[in-house]
């Protein structure tokens, strides 16, 4: 009975990561971009009879937790109060969050993380965990 108790929770854990992946894939990466803790991205929409995109932002102070000066993925988040200086490095494969952030001694720390392990695409809407961010059809550019 353990056993099975310790794979069912393996199971959804998998399941809620692999959900979870995927801007780069659904999303237009090479047009991402930050501004302060809101990431902003042109994400394909359910609408497969114009295969249309929709504008997106959310705000990954949301998603994101500063440890000791790491980042984590949370749904409690509040990283931005303690980091500072993000902006994203996006490529065909991740789309990777650097940011200095301030670790238990006050000293301002490199870290990053990969938000396309974290943040996913639903119907043309950024979102973690149980928050979605917003979507409009025409973004900044």
């Amino acid at each position: 009975m353990t056993l099975a108790v310790i794979l069912t929770t393996a199971a959804l854990g998998v399941a809620r990561l692999a959900g979870a992946q995927g801007i780069v894939a659904n999303c237009t990466w090479q047009n991402g971009f930050m501004q302060d803790s809101f990431l902003g991205m042109y994400c394909n929409n359910d609408n497969w009879a114009d295969y249309s995109y929709d504008w997106s932002w959310l705000d990954t102070n949301v998603c994101l937790t500063n440890y000791d000066g790491k980042l984590h993925p949370s749904d409690i988040g509040h990283y931005w109060g303690t980091c500072g200086n993000c902006s994203v490095r996006p490529s065909p494969k991740d789309f990777v969050l650097h940011c200095e952030c301030l670790d238990h001694n006050a000293a301002w720390t490199p870290t990053t993380y990969d938000l396309n392990t974290l943040v996913y695409n639903r119907n043309g809407t950024l979102g973690c965990f149980d928050f979605l961010g917003n979507k409009t059809r025409i973004g900044p550019f």
